[in-house]
């Protein structure tokens, strides 16, 4: 085998394997900007549907909170995507409460009860 052959031919290998990287890059990422679009709707109906089951059972704050986190990991789940960063979406959930105060007020909320 010549040099000029070896030579190409290794570069046709190294390059074939930068293209595959590449490509897994991309397909990784497209997964996570699909997650990121997905998260925001998600989590202002999961914010929404918690602030509802407020309405005819106490839920603190904080349980309104976990049940609305947990809705966005099942769905997310459900669609076939896993997120190790639970962080991304409770920030998604404060958000989506946030922008909603004024929504989330027509549902007046169960008081607890005195013991």
């Amino acid at each position: 085998m010549e040099t000029s052959e070896l030579i190409v031919t290794l570069l046709a290998t190294i390059l074939t394997a930068v293209i595959s990287y590449c490509g897994n890059v991309l397909v990784k990422n497209n997964r996570a900007l699909t997650i990121v679009r997905a998260l925001e709707p998600l989590a202002r109906d999961a914010v929404i549907a918690a602030q509802k089951l407020g309405v005819t059972e106490y839920l603190s704050g904080v349980a309104k909170k976990n049940h609305a986190v947990q809705s966005v990991i099942k769905a997310l789940s459900d669609a076939g995507f896993s997120i190790k960063d639970k962080q991304a979406i409770e920030n998604a959930i404060e958000k989506a409460y946030a922008e909603q105060k004024e929504l989330l007020a027509q549902y007046p909320q169960k008081d607890k009860e005195a013991d």
